[in-house]
């Protein structure tokens, strides 16, 4: 196949916008800034470009991406960090209504796991060892994704789902631990059921995209 022929086929390129994450922080993206890398796509007709790491931008962020030509929108962390809130805003509900044993805690299973094995977090993550300890469960990030699959964490999480499915999850819970979930469940469209909350959860991050991507 000639190289031609092969860009033929391309249909999107990509590109760094200049929006990025820290494990702290989001730089938003800034038209005026990226407008020249913009204005490259009327020399590249049928193309668009892909703008890399869009994670935890706001809505109209990504609205203005997808209008000034970077129609593919690459999310990643963002979607397993809002998996990671969702199943800690659980856990802190659990802990005023089922606790888990000492020491058998969701959060607590984790941070045993990763400090048994650090590998996936240890050179990312600098800092005093409280620094660490912050930073491997709530930076933007978001190693802590790379633990889920581990047998251990994956029976804390379906102990969590068990304790909790024992118990009514109250609305003022809701409010305190999954504020923005509240008037959805208080209007009956979706069940104060664990696993239900922890999907819609993830579904706002989703949602977000759909919309900036919808004409």
């Amino acid at each position: 196949m000639q190289l031609g022929e092969a860009f033929s086929r391309v249909l999107g390129l990509v590109v760094q916008p200049g929006v990025e994450f820290g494990h702290e922080n989001v730089i938003v993206y800034d038209p005026a800034q990226a407008r020249n890398l913009s204005i490259t796509l009327e020399q590249l007709p049928g193309l668009v470009f892909e703008a890399h790491s869009t994670d935890y931008q706001p809505g109209g962020s990504l609205k203005a991406l997808v209008r000034d030509g970077f129609a593919i929108l690459k999310v990643g962390p963002g979607l397993t960090f809002a998996l990671r809130e969702a199943l800690y805003a659980l856990e802190h509900i659990a802990a005023e209504l089922c606790p888990a044993p000492a020491g058998q805690s969701l959060i607590e299973t984790l941070e045993r796991v990763m400090l048994a094995d650090p590998r996936h977090w240890r050179s990312y993550y600098p800092g005093s060892p409280q620094e660490q300890h912050t930073l491997r469960h709530y930076s933007y990030s978001d190693r802590v994704r790379y633990y889920w699959p581990v047998p251990e964490v994956q029976a804390a999480v379906d102990d969590l789902f068990r304790r909790l499915s024992t118990v009514r999850i109250p609305e003022t819970l809701v409010s305190q631990f999954l504020p923005t979930l509240l008037a959805r469940m208080t209007r009956g469209e979706i069940a104060p059921e664990p696993r239900v909350l922890v999907i819609e959860a993830v579904r706002d991050v989703l949602r977000t995209y759909e919309a900036a991507c919808t004409p």
